[in-house]
C-alpha cells in the first residue's frame, strides 16, 4: 500500500513538473493589465512591438488582467485569443470593437498576415472565432 502511494505521489509530481516546465508563455504587463504571448512563436522584439501598439492605442487604460493571448501557428497564421466571454451571446458592439482592433493589429504590426480571432472564456477556451 505504501509503495502504491509513493508511486502515485511520484507520478503526480512528474505530471506537475512537466506542465510547469512546458509553459512556453510569457507576458508584458502595464499597470494591472497584461498581454500574454507564446514564446515559441513570438520573439522579444515582436512582443515589444505589440506592447508599443497597445500603448499607442491606450488598450491598457482601465483594464485589469489579461487582455489577450497571441501566438503564431506553424503555417504562419496568427491567433489572438480574447478572454472576454462571460456567457450568453457576445455583444455586437464588443464584436465590432474586436474586429477593428484585430484589423489594426494585422495591418500595423503583423504585416497583413492571416489572423484568426477567438472569443474565449478566462481559461482561453474558445466559444466563437472569426478570421481577418
Amino acid at each position: 500500500m505504501l509503495k502504491g502511494l509513493m508511486i502515485a505521489a511520484i507520478t503526480i509530481t512528474l505530471v506537475i513538473t512537466t506542465i510547469v516546465l512546458n509553459n512556453d508563455f510569457d507576458y508584458i504587463q502595464h499597470g494591472d493589465a497584461k498581454f500574454v504571448y507564446d514564446t515559441t512563436s513570438v520573439n522579444d522584439e515582436m512582443a515589444q512591438t505589440i506592447h508599443q501598439f497597445l500603448l499607442d492605442k491606450n488598450s491598457y487604460q482601465g483594464q485589469t488582467g489579461e487582455l489577450f493571448l497571441l501566438k503564431q501557428t506553424e503555417t504562419g497564421k496568427w491567433l489572438v485569443k480574447f478572454p472576454v466571454y462571460q456567457g450568453g451571446d457576445v455583444a455586437p458592439q464588443l464584436m465590432r470593437e474586436l474586429e477593428v482592433f484585430a484589423k489594426d493589429l494585422q495591418k500595423q504590426v503583423l504585416n497583413g498576415a492571416p489572423l484568426e480571432v477567438h472569443i474565449t472564456n478566462a481559461g482561453y477556451q474558445g466559444v466563437q472565432y472569426f478570421e481577418v
